[in-house]
């Protein structure tokens, strides 16, 4: 037992290792869309076709040096299957993956066996070994990049880690979420700026071969641009804001995205450059960590699988930061629940809940920073600009939980329960269709669904006219839906900055000033009831809605709307009492 206590490291890793490698062994056999439709057919058009011929041509939206690995892989095609040959490159980066993480961890624990035991974690890291060894994916190629250029950064060797930098770009183009990092190093005078061109240069010599070999230039240098077209999407399940967001403002995110993403990275790194962090070795990966986590959240168009980087650097920071024991755990469980969208068909409700861990867990993380960096809180106009952004979502928000009950069965029933004028439909069938309209109002069904109900004697429940009705309301119920989700997103998201920037009460007052405006909206619901009721009785042309009594149910709801409002936003005028403020 003694013997197990002080030997505990050293048997630790290499067990950790052996269950790696038999996990790796028995996931190679698998397959999945990625592999049948890109990187099998992509092998076998290389040994088809030829190295060569292949090589001059786009086969392949990939960068030119993974096909050069990928060439040399069927070289093996006589003694090793084609799926393993092509699950085994990024697994050999893994093995590289893992002496470049215990060089990085032995930097601070110089003796002992705990840079053993990092690089043993992170080569039976579940994402890791589900990324190589299951999935086949590259994204180990380009991240043991990163891992060496960080390595040779803390050990202020700049040049040669710019050059590994300008290999991770070569691989993926995804290796610019480091960017950031290397921003600051820039503005420390830690990198010269001129480092910067050795970047295009590595990629130019990385896609002269095929260049050679008659592939056009400009092809094989927009292959990123290419690749970026790829999906039109605003997200691949990947665990950031994008993925909560409706797809039908794809148009007009994306390009505010991108601007709104630069601009934040910018602010970023230059108040880290200027503030009075140290950049220590442990400081260095935590602003690393930040980088490659931060960027992909920001950013649309993202993949499941882009914070593989931040989970491999997580792995180091809790060496050096053992208080942070918990983020790797974290990232490990947002990053598996994202992929499983695509590998195991795993319900989007996770993947939702993987999007709002991984905002707090950023979050949190950012704060740890400030206080690393001895940061004053957040400056008056940033507050006020809290308040009022606060004050605007407040009202969005409450006419979307509003909204929501009064498409529930449980506002019919009560309203159907008071005295009304009398019609050809009972009680019963009133609520029938009426909650047939309801329903239709808050889910994502077709128009047929309406044009198929039918009475009992065959006739169409609604005419053209109250279809056509019923669908403008639809359009604009679901556009109200739309906008109070995302204010609810957004609340969200400055209620997590005002944490981070110590704003807490600037948020506080913001939903006061909102609690107002709600009041107003809850005044103007009570106009719209009245004047509801002096529109005439039936609809034109509305056989089915008039029997309904839709008037009285508008009155209904726009009573009970601007009761709500107005108590809600009575409410939250005295948040700053409720908060002992």
């Amino acid at each position: 037992m003694k013997f197990l206590k002080r030997n505990v490291l050293k048997i630790t890793a290499p067990l950790l290792a052996l269950i790696s490698v038999s996990l790796r062994i028995i996931a190679i056999p698998y397959t999945n869309y990625d592999l049948h439709v890109f990187n099998l057919v992509w092998y076998e058009t290389l040994y088809r076709q030829g190295i060569i011929s292949a090589l001059a041509t786009d086969f392949a939206n990939y960068t030119p040096p993974y096909t050069y690995l990928l060439a040399l892989a069927t070289f093996t095609r006589g003694f090793i299957a084609p799926l393993t040959a092509i699950k085994l490159i990024p697994t050999c980066f893994d093995l590289l993956g893992a002496f470049l993480i215990y060089k990085i961890v032995k930097l601070k624990f110089e003796q002992g066996e705990l840079p053993i035991l990092a690089a043993a974690i992170y080569f039976i890291a579940p994402t890791v070994v589900i990324n190589s060894s299951f999935w086949g994916q590259a994204d180990s190629l380009y991240t043991t990049c990163l891992l060496a250029c960080l390595y040779l950064l803390m050990i202020e060797k700049p040049l040669p880690a710019m050059l590994t930098f300008g290999i991770a770009f070569a691989f993926k183009a995804q290796a610019v979420f480091l960017i950031p990092f290397l921003l600051i190093l820039a503005l420390r005078k830690k990198i010269h700026w001129l480092y910067f061109g050795l970047i295009p240069l590595v990629y130019l010599i990385a896609v002269a071969p095929v260049v050679l070999l008659g592939r056009p230039l400009l092809e094989t240098l927009l292959i990123y641009t290419k690749q970026s077209n790829t999906f039109d999407s605003l997200t691949m399940n990947a665990p950031n804001l994008y993925y909560l967001l409706p797809r039908e403002w794809l148009a007009a995110i994306i390009p505010l995205g991108i601007l709104t993403t630069i601009a934040a990275i910018l602010y970023w790194s230059k108040n880290t450059a200027q503030s009075k962090i140290a950049l220590d070795h442990q400081n260095m990966i935590l602003l690393a960590f930040i980088s490659v986590a931060l960027t992909p959240y920001l950013l649309p168009k993202m993949h499941d699988r882009y914070f593989y980087p931040a989970d491999v650097l997580s792995i180091a920071l809790a060496f050096y930061a053992p208080t942070l024991w918990f983020i790797p755990i974290l990232y490990q469980v947002i990053s598996i629940a994202a992929i499983s969208g695509f590998l195991f068909n795993i319900s989007p409700t996770a993947i939702s809940m993987a999007v709002l861990l991984n905002s707090i867990t950023l979050a949190f993380i950012l704060k740890k920073q400030r206080a690393v960096a001895n940061l004053d809180k957040t400056n008056q106009k940033t507050d006020f600009s809290f308040s009022w952004i606060a004050a605007l979502l407040t009202p969005a928000i409450l006419i979307g939980f509003i909204l929501s009950f009064l498409l529930t069965p449980y506002f019919l029933r009560a309203a159907y329960l008071l005295p009304a004028k009398e019609t050809s439909f009972n009680k019963s069938e009133r609520f029938r269709w009426a909650d047939e309209v309801t329903t239709y109002l808050g889910n994502d069904k077709k128009t047929a669904y309406l044009t198929n109900l039918k009475f009992e004697n065959g006739n169409s429940v609604f005419n053209d006219y109250e279809t056509a009705r019923i669908d403008s309301a639809k359009q604009i119920t679901q556009t109200i839906f739309m906008i109070s989700r995302t204010a609810l997103l957004g609340l969200f998201i400055l209620a997590l900055l005002a944490w981070i920037g110590d704003s807490q009460f600037a948020l506080r007052r913001g939903i006061k000033w909102g609690g107002g405006l709600s009041v107003g909206f809850g005044i103007g619901f009570g106009a719209l009831g009245i004047f509801a009721g002096m529109m005439n009785a039936p609809l034109q042309s509305a056989d089915t809605l008039a029997r309904l009594n839709p008037i009285r149910i508008l009155q209904n709801a726009a009573a009970l709307a601007s009761i709500t409002m107005i108590m809600s936003g009575a409410l939250l005028t005295k948040i700053e009492r409720l908060n002992g403020v």
